[in-house]
C-alpha cells in the first residue's frame, strides 16, 4: 500500500504538468486559428506573406478569413467529442459567423455583423436564466469534467443545491454583461475603423485592424468576467464540502457523496 501511494504521488506532478502544457498548446492553437491566421490573410504585408488576393480575389480572401475560425472550432469539437449545450452554442455561433462572412457588408451593417455573436450570447444567457437553467451550469460542468456517470450524478446533484443555483445565475449574468460590453466595443471599433466600401484590399486591411483591436479586448473581458463567474461558482461548490476540497481535487467527489 505504501509503495502504491508513493507511485501515485510521484505521477501527479508529471500528470499536472502534462495537463498544463496541453492547455497551453490548446490556447496557442485557439489564438492561431481564430486570430493570427485570419489577420495575416486580411493583412499579409506585416507578416511578409504572399498576398492571396491575386489567387482568390478580395472577396475570396475575406471569406476564407471568416471561415478559418469556424473550420477550426468544428474540427476541435469533433476531435474532443464534447457535445453539451454550451458546445452546441459555440458551434452555432461559429457557423452563423461563417454564413454571415459570405455577405457583402460594410458600414453599419458590417459593424452589426461584428457584434452578432455577442448579441446571441446575451440572448442565450437571458433565455437560460428565464428557464432556470443558467448557461454557466453547462460551462462549469464541462470544466470540471466528471469522468464517470456516478460523478456526473454527484455533480448534477451539487449544482442543484439552492446556494449553487444562485451562484450559477450570478455567473450567467456576468457572462451576459461581458458579451454586452464586447458587443458594444466591437460595434464602436468597426464603425470607427471600417469605413471603406466592401470589396477592396484596403477594406480587408481595415477589417484586420478592427479585429486586431477587438481580439485582445475579448481576451481581457473573457479573462476578467469568466474568472469572476468561476470564482462565484467554485466558492459555492466548496461550501458544500465545508471548504475542504476544490472541484478538481479527488476529495471533492468523496465530500459530495455525503450530501
Amino acid at each position: 500500500m505504501t509503495g502504491q501511494r508513493r507511485t501515485s504521488t510521484q505521477t501527479r506532478p508529471s500528470s499536472g504538468h502534462q495537463v498544463a502544457w496541453t492547455r497551453i498548446a490548446k490556447f496557442g492553437l485557439d489564438v492561431l486559428f481564430t486570430f493570427v491566421l485570419p489577420y495575416a490573410l486580411l493583412n499579409p504585408r506585416p507578416f511578409h506573406l504572399p498576398d492571396l488576393t491575386a489567387l482568390l480575389g478580395v472577396y475570396g480572401v475575406y471569406v476564407l478569413a471568416g471561415l478559418l475560425p469556424t473550420i477550426y472550432i468544428v474540427w476541435d469539437t469533433a476531435r474532443h467529442r464534447v457535445l453539451n449545450p454550451f458546445a452546441v452554442f459555440m458551434l452555432a455561433g461559429a457557423l452563423s459567423g461563417a454564413v454571415v462572412s459570405f455577405l457583402r457588408l460594410d458600414g453599419v451593417a458590417f459593424a452589426l455583423k461584428d457584434a452578432l455573436h455577442s448579441g446571441l450570447l446575451v440572448l442565450v444567457c437571458l433565455v437560460s436564466l428565464a428557464v432556470r437553467r443558467p448557461l454557466f451550469e453547462f460551462l462549469f460542468f464541462g470544466v470540471v469534467a466528471p469522468e464517470t456517470p456516478e460523478r456526473s450524478r454527484l455533480l448534477s446533484a451539487a449544482l442543484s443545491q439552492p446556494a449553487v443555483r444562485h451562484a450559477l445565475a450570478g455567473a450567467t449574468w456576468l457572462v451576459a454583461l461581458k458579451a454586452l460590453l464586447l458587443g458594444i466595443g466591437s460595434y464602436v471599433v468597426a464603425i470607427h475603423y471600417v469605413t471603406l466600401p466592401f470589396g477592396t484590399p484596403a477594406f480587408n486591411a481595415q477589417v484586420a485592424t478592427a479585429h486586431a483591436i477587438t481580439f485582445p479586448m475579448a481576451m481581457v473581458l473573457d479573462a476578467l468576467f469568466y474568472a469572476w463567474a468561476a470564482y462565484l461558482t467554485v466558492q459555492a461548490t466548496r461550501r458544500l464540502t465545508g471548504g475542504r476540497a476544490w472541484p478538481w481535487q479527488q476529495g471533492f467527489w468523496h465530500e459530495l457523496e455525503t450530501l
